[in-house]
């Protein structure tokens, strides 16, 4: 038997927390000063006596190639009106990934497979397991930074990663279900649908799409994505930014 769900809980009916929505900014200006020194550094800092404190030149911003923007003064208002949307689009994640899928998830109901969810979640750690070895981190050292959770031994973040593994393992139930109720179904006759989609949209080679979106992949995946990326659509306009 195949992990199936039996009843979608509509994600529209989760109330978010207050302290969710309620967005908080880092001084604007504090921000723009630190992006502007961060510049640049990165263009004079191999050439600046030690202890001098760099200046950002309009030959600096230039070298950046940022449509539209080609003065110092025109970068810092960039920078301030982007910041808004940027901070919008980082909580917005957090509440769809920490919030509101685990809680899709646990509202609805699945006959479970195991045995299926069990190998899908240590696959999940095994990856974490390798991204630390490469990163020259110990699991508890990436789990910590990963998931901003200090104090958490070895132990507890092995089992925090195998409980998102069988979360993120049921929403990609889920979601293939709840889209092909809607109609959308991901299956190797619309794979070349998408495919020629994406490369109108993006000007690459079909060969190149097919290399970067394998058909298993677009089986799998691709409707996580889209049911995600409808559930942020409806996060975004909750939240409250500062005026």
């Amino acid at each position: 038997m195949l992990t199936k769900v039996t009843t979608i809980y509509d994600y529209r009916n989760i109330e978010i927390p207050k302290p969710f929505i309620e967005l908080q900014l880092p001084d604007v200006e504090a921000f723009v000063d630190a992006q502007c020194r961060t510049l640049a550094l990165k263009h004079s800092g191999q050439d600046l006596p030690e202890g001098a404190e760099p200046a950002l030149t309009d030959e600096m911003v230039q070298a950046e190639e940022l449509p539209g923007v080609t003065t110092v003064d025109a970068y810092r208002e960039t920078l301030r009106r982007d910041l808004p949307l940027a901070a919008a689009s980082e909580q917005s994640h957090m509440i769809l990934m920490n919030y509101v899928m685990p809680q899709v998830v646990q509202r609805s109901t699945f006959e479970i497979n195991d045995e299926e969810a069990t190998r899908e979640s240590r696959r999940r750690l095994e990856a974490f397991e390798e991204n630390a070895k490469k990163q020259g981190l110990t699991l508890e050292e990436l789990g910590q930074r990963e998931f901003g959770l200090p104090g958490m031994d070895e132990g507890a973040i092995r089992q925090h990663i195998l409980y998102l593994g069988r979360n993120s393992f049921l929403f990609r139930v889920l979601a293939k279900e709840y889209l092909k109720q809607k109609g959308q179904v991901f299956d190797v006759a619309s794979y070349a649908g998408y495919v020629k989609d994406l490369e109108g949209a993006s000007g690459m080679s079909e060969d190149k799409i097919r290399e970067l979106v394998p058909i298993h992949i677009y089986m799998e995946e691709v409707p996580t994505l889209v049911m995600l990326d409808e559930i942020t659509a409806w996060i975004e306009p909750q939240l409250i930014i500062p005026a």
